[in-house]
């Protein structure tokens, strides 16, 4: 893949990492979680990160989505170096280029599945007949145009999941990060999950970086990586 993503110029990559370390303090310990990892990511690429569960998948795909600072090496989203970006402009960077998916939906249990889509739109200032507009859109097209006013405690799982990928593609970026997307549903609802994330992948261009413990999720990618002490490796599912 070579063409530029969305909202990218031509011949940069959307996201990249190079020599990516990160440490932690356990008291006088010093906990190495992240020892070198090397990553580029193609626009449209669809990546599975899997691993063994306190390996820091978790915690690569927050310095991934710059919630979360190196201690050495960079992130570089849409050739941007996020360390080097004041929170602001890091927080700009963010809503730009990255959509969040997570297993947990975090929606704001106060505002509406039509004003949870358009909340990201709402940050960059967008008009509000366009936003709406807009989240409106993506609403029905993820099967949820007879839900647009319910909150989350009125939708079920399968729903909230729905409304949280819907405001994740919604700004159109160039990088959709999910951790675990579908671990919080039973199977047919985190399958109709996936075959929408996969859908908007394809349609919109966004590449898509997911950490799953699910092989069956992971055979669906384009590449498979593990992360296994503090580095990333290919890897070959079993069929």
């Amino acid at each position: 893949m070579t063409d530029a993503g969305p909202g990218l110029p031509p011949g940069v990559l959307p996201l990249e990492c190079r020599r990516l370390v990160r440490h932690f303090s356990e008291g006088a310990d010093l906990l190495e979680v992240l020892r070198g990892v090397e990553l580029r990511v193609a626009p449209g690429e669809r990546i599975a990160i899997v691993g063994p569960s306190g390996a820091g998948k978790t915690t690569l795909l927050q310095l991934l989505g710059g919630l979360d600072l190196p201690t050495s090496g960079q992130v570089l989203l849409a050739g941007q170096d996020l360390a080097t970006l004041p929170d602001a402009e890091r927080g700009n960077a963010r809503n730009r280029y990255l959509g969040f998916v997570y297993q947990f939906h975090h929606l704001l249990p106060e505002f509406t599945a039509l004003e949870n889509v358009a909340m990201p739109l709402l940050l960059r200032r967008e008009p509000l007949a366009s936003v709406a507009g807009q989240a409106r859109s993506l609403l029905e097209r993820v099967g949820l145009g007879a839900r647009l006013d319910h909150r989350p405690g009125e939708l079920s799982g399968g729903e909230r999941q729905r409304v949280a990928v819907a405001r994740a593609l919604v700004t159109r970026p160039a990088v959709v990060l999910a951790d675990e997307p579908t671990g919080n549903l039973d199977r047919r609802n985190g399958e109709r999950v996936l075959e929408l994330m996969l859908e908007l992948n394809r349609d919109a261009g966004a590449a898509l970086i997911i950490v799953t413990h699910d092989l069956a999720i992971a055979r669906r990618m384009d590449r498979v990586l593990t992360l296994q002490d503090g580095l990333l490796t290919g890897t070959e599912i079993p069929a």
